[in-house]
Order: structure tokens, then C-alpha cells, then sequence
């Protein structure tokens, strides 16, 4: 019994002094700290960054961007206009351009991503050679904006940035022969002469929508970046993994 009441004696003294020191801190009146973010820097040009992780050069596995880099190819377009200065990027993840799942047992491309957006003939495309090589190479390039587009550049949330590309203008105007825009890709469809400068615009959203996602930019009215502002050698690099429509939203 003497044990028991030492021991109570002495948890009873460490609460006290417990209480005690809480009284000497001040309530904490907001959440105001310095967030420890994920370092921006690639340390490496935009299209070292593409080709790594479209062959698993850096990882094994890692090809996220497999599609794309095939894109690239059947296009022509030269792998040096990824190693150009002063741009950027928007990459495509694979789901980005084929995205298929399950119905019914039977697989299905999905309208959200660029083979289910772009019909061909009524029907979801299945590899890249379904378009024609201008359209395919068209569609990348646009994909490149002549100017460094970030969270570190664009200091006014819910403004939008409409930065020329390096699609030629006039290539928006009109769908190639037999390529119709589904509807269901973003709702917004395809419209003809909306676009007629090849503008991709830029917004950087006043807002947390998500707790996985903070301010996020916003392509095209209607595109959140999946990945953004990552610091490539040579410009700015964003990822997205949906198709994203060349339609604007008047202003």
C-alpha cells in the first residue's frame, strides 16, 4: 500500500507541474507556419525529363510518358524543340492520350483522353497513325507556349494568361477531314474559328479544391494541371493527365 501511494503522489505532482508550465504558453491564435515543399528543380532540360520517363531510364517501369514520346515521333517533330529556352511544357501522361477501363467486361477508351476526344470516322482511335501526321503534330506543338508559364511567374491568381504557341495559327480553325470532337471529352466541343491565334491560356486558381490540391493551374478554362511548375534547365514543365481541349471561353 505504501508503494501505491508514493506512486499516486508522484503522478499527482507531475500533473500539477504539467499544468503549471501549460500556463506560461500563450493559445495558438492561427495556423501561420513555413511550409516545406517538394524542391521544383528537375535538374535536367524538358525533353531529358520526357524521354527518361517515356523509355524507364529513370526507374524501371517508369514510361508515363510513353505515348507521348511515340506521338512525337510519327510526327517528325524534332526532340530539340524540348531543349529550347524560354518555354513551356505541357506533357501528356499516357492517360492523357489512351484511357481505358472496364464496362461490361469489354475494354473502353474514355472520351477525356485525346484518342476519345478525336474521332476518327465516328469511332475512338487506337494508336497515333489513325491521324493524319499535321493533326498529330499540330496538336504536340500547341502543347508548347513560347513563354516560361508558373506558379513563380503568374503573380495574379484568377488571371488569365493567353500565350502564344508553337502550333501555327490558323490550325484550330477547322478538324481535318473525318476528325470530329466528341462532345463528352469536356463538354465543351469543338468550335470552329475560336481559337484562330493557337493561344494556350494559363490561370493560376485563387482557390484549394481539393486537400491534394492546391491553387492549381488551370489550362484552358476547363484543365487542371496534374503536376505543375516543375523547374526544367530550360523553361517551365507541367503534366497533365485528361485531354485538354483547344477551345477557349470568351473572356
Amino acid at each position: 500500500m505504501k508503494i501505491s501511494k508514493l506512486n499516486i503522489l508522484a503522478l499527482s505532482l507531475l500533473v500539477l507541474a504539467a499544468a503549471t508550465s501549460c500556463k506560461k504558453l500563450s493559445l495558438q491564435k492561427d495556423y501561420n507556419r513555413t511550409p516545406r515543399t517538394v524542391d521544383p528543380e528537375l535538374h535536367k532540360s524538358a525533353g531529358k525529363f520526357l524521354t527518361d520517363r517515356a523509355t524507364g531510364v529513370a526507374a524501371t517501369n517508369d514510361t508515363i510518358f510513353a505515348w507521348m514520346l511515340r506521338g512525337i515521333n510519327y510526327a517528325g517533330i524534332d526532340l530539340a524543340e524540348y531543349e529550347k529556352t524560354g518555354k513551356t511544357f505541357v506533357l501528356l501522361h499516357n492517360d492523357a492520350i489512351r484511357r481505358v477501363t472496364k464496362v461490361s467486361g469489354n475494354d473502353s477508351t474514355q472520351p477525356d483522353c485525346f484518342f476519345g476526344a478525336n474521332m476518327v470516322n465516328g469511332k475512338v482511335a487506337q494508336k497515333w497513325e489513325d491521324y493524319p501526321q499535321d493533326f498529330v503534330r499540330n496538336s504536340l506543338l500547341y502543347l508548347i507556349a513560347n513563354s516560361v508559364q508558373d506558379h513563380y511567374t503568374m503573380t495574379l491568381p484568377d488571371e488569365n494568361y493567353d500565350v502564344a504557341t508553337m502550333a501555327p495559327e490558323g490550325f484550330l480553325n477547322t478538324l481535318p477531314p473525318g476528325i470530329t470532337r466528341n462532345v463528352q471529352s469536356t463538354g465543351l466541343g469543338f468550335i470552329p474559328n475560336n481559337n484562330p491565334k493557337s493561344l494556350l491560356r494559363f490561370r493560376v486558381t485563387n482557390s484549394s479544391p481539393s486537400n491534394t490540391s492546391d491553387y492549381p493551374i488551370v489550362l484552358n478554362d476547363v484543365r487542371n494541371v496534374r503536376t505543375s511548375s516543375m523547374l526544367a534547365t530550360n523553361g517551365s514543365v507541367h503534366v497533365i493527365d485528361r485531354f485538354l481541349t483547344t477551345t477557349l471561353i470568351p473572356n
